[in-house]
């Protein structure tokens, strides 16, 4: 079928250059003369994913745009960063082909009633206990490692997730990335419903329109099943039980309820094992580049 056209919502999908997905769209839509990538998180993870949209877009491809703007980062070759000479040339490129828009104030326009209500970020560290014949805890930084304190915190981290909930009158969003703990957090909420990837289309769609209409106050899901598209402005109070290393998905999840509707403060509650410390450090260096990016942008 050939097109004159296509947009291609939630872009990020490219962000993988070896990704299936994102050669399939690349190869498919070669020869597409008007071609519109929209997304929120242009490049979730890595600022080198911008790759991706330029070679989408026809603008350069992945291997031209590395050469001309990117340097391997010390010893690492799998890692790339910007040649700190090359950075505002690099910028002043990307704004050739693409745009940022946070509120129509970046277009010049009022930001009447586009301006979002505070945010309240709200971390809570369970204590860890210390590592056999050990005197005090060992932070996780490996995967495995960090697995692991997560599973030994679980109990911890419900708890104080439910009892956030149950001391609330409000509607609250929870989220988790373990099915034991999506379990265990549905067990011990009262007046809670939990979503999980196994349940029928059916049981999925009515909890999540009912806790859009309020008839729910308590939903368990995980951001893969539900942070991405769902419009949630009638709640203001989310909890996430654990961080991902994503900050794409940490981001998506967050903007369920953090968006324009919005006429509440959001509070977001982080409750993490202090083993976990640098999963968050992570995310927040990953905000930082967001932000930063999207300033350049604008």
């Amino acid at each position: 079928v050939e097109l004159s056209g296509v947009v291609l919502d939630e872009s990020s999908i490219l962000k993988s250059y070896t990704g299936a997905i994102r050669n399939q769209i690349i190869s498919m839509f070669k020869f597409t003369p008007f071609k519109l990538a929209c997304t929120a998180t242009p490049s979730p993870n890595d600022t080198t994913e911008i790759c991706n949209h330029s070679e989408f877009l026809d603008v350069m491809s992945r291997t031209e745009m590395l050469a001309m703007f990117f340097i391997h980062d010390g010893g690492d070759t799998s890692k790339w960063r910007l040649k700190g000479y090359g950075e505002k040339k690099f910028w002043e490129w990307v704004a050739t082909w693409a745009v940022c828009v946070r509120t129509p104030k970046d277009l010049g326009y009022s930001d009447e009633g586009y301006v979002l209500p505070k945010l309240n970020i709200i971390e809570d560290v369970v204590e860890s206990e210390a590592d056999a014949y050990q005197l005090f805890y060992k932070r996780a930084e490996t995967l495995s490692e960090r697995r692991e304190a997560r599973k030994e915190s679980q109990q911890k981290r419900v708890e104080v997730a439910k009892n956030l909930v149950e001391q609330s009158d409000d509607q609250w969003l929870v989220w988790c990335d373990l099915n034991d703990e999506s379990h265990k957090l549905h067990e011990l909420i009262t007046d809670s419903v939990e979503v999980q990837g196994s349940d029928k289309d059916t049981h999925k769609t009515s909890s999540m329109l009912n806790f859009a209409t309020g008839d729910i106050k308590c939903l368990v899901t995980k951001p893969k099943i539900a942070g991405f598209g769902m419009n949630w402005q009638n709640c203001h109070n989310m909890i996430f039980t654990g961080l991902s290393d994503s900050y794409e998905a940490y981001y998506q999840a967050l903007r369920r309820c953090w968006r324009f509707g919005q006429t509440k403060e959001v509070n977001i509650y982080i409750i993490i094992s202090a083993k976990e410390g640098c999963v968050k450090q992570n995310i927040e260096r990953k905000q930082a580049d967001a932000q930063r990016m999207t300033q350049e942008l604008v």
